[in-house]
């Protein structure tokens, strides 16, 4: 319990905070006639607390290991976490159905497409999440196989939010999304290189919790697709960081040959 209030509760309660103040600031941020930006202080507030966040964060990444581990040394299987990851794979799910279904009824061109592509990817990554966290659970192998999907998906859900804003003059509307979008992209490559013995908590850690505020936040932007994209990201990315060990387990010790000789 020690470790949801300390680890998760931090982090959704700032982004919570993040998601009030950015839905002030599209309710009152905003000419209604012109859609230029205004003066507005939630839209001030939310740029200032999270730099201070930022900030924050990579104070505390100086504390953390930087040791890089394997997967199943770094990551405990998940227990009652399991619900949660099912919750954030199911949403990912429902938000790419939507969204794929989105660009295949749009205008087309290079907006529909990333659409289709970011939906599609995360169709697959909430699949392939099930599949990580049934993996984990079991004991088995953990592959960087059901991890592949989640790096497109987060490359994809990148152009998918930027696209459609590339041509409007008016930062303060979508800068929010596409951070959030750039910074669960990095967590999952991140995630995914513990696979590979790339990364360590000092890299995953900050990145990851600045994704979960910022995708929580950037649930305020936006129709249902981007929302629930956006809170699937934040629900997984949430459960590996409860499941991240602080020191990896030590690595099993190499079984002895029975037919090697006796030491004397």
């Amino acid at each position: 319990m020690n470790n949801i209030l300390l680890r998760a509760g931090r982090l959704w309660c700032a982004g919570l905070v993040l998601f009030l103040l950015r839905l002030v600031q599209n309710l009152t941020g905003f000419d209604p006639e012109t859609g230029l930006s205004l003066p507005s202080l939630p839209g001030a507030a939310a740029v200032a607390c999270l730099a201070l966040l930022a900030l924050w964060e990579l104070a505390l990444a100086r504390k953390l290991d930087k040791t890089r581990a394997s997967f199943s040394r770094r990551f405990a299987p998940p227990q009652w976490e399991k619900p949660l990851l099912a919750a954030g794979s199911l949403l990912l799910v429902a938000g790419g159905l939507l969204m794929a279904a989105a660009g295949l009824g749009g205008s087309g061109g290079g907006e529909g497409v990333a659409a289709i592509a970011a939906g599609l990817t995360a169709v697959a990554s909430g699949g392939c999440f099930l599949l990580l966290g049934r993996q984990m659970a079991s004991g088995g192998e953990v592959t960087v196989g059901p991890l592949l999907p989640a790096m497109f998906f987060g490359v994809f859900l990148v152009l998918a939010v930027y696209l459609p804003a590339a041509d409007d003059p008016v930062l303060a509307r979508y800068w929010l999304p596409v951070l959030a979008a750039a910074m669960a992209a990095y967590a999952f490559s991140q995630l995914a290189g513990f696979l590979r013995g790339e990364s360590s908590p000092r890299g995953f850690t900050p990145v990851a919790d600045l994704a979960v505020i910022l995708c929580l936040a950037a649930t305020a932007d936006g129709g249902a697709p981007r929302a629930l994209l956006f809170g699937g990201c934040a629900l997984v990315l949430t459960v590996f960081l409860l499941l991240q060990r602080e020191r990896p387990e030590p690595a099993p010790a190499p079984e002895k040959d029975p037919e090697a000789p006796a030491e004397a």
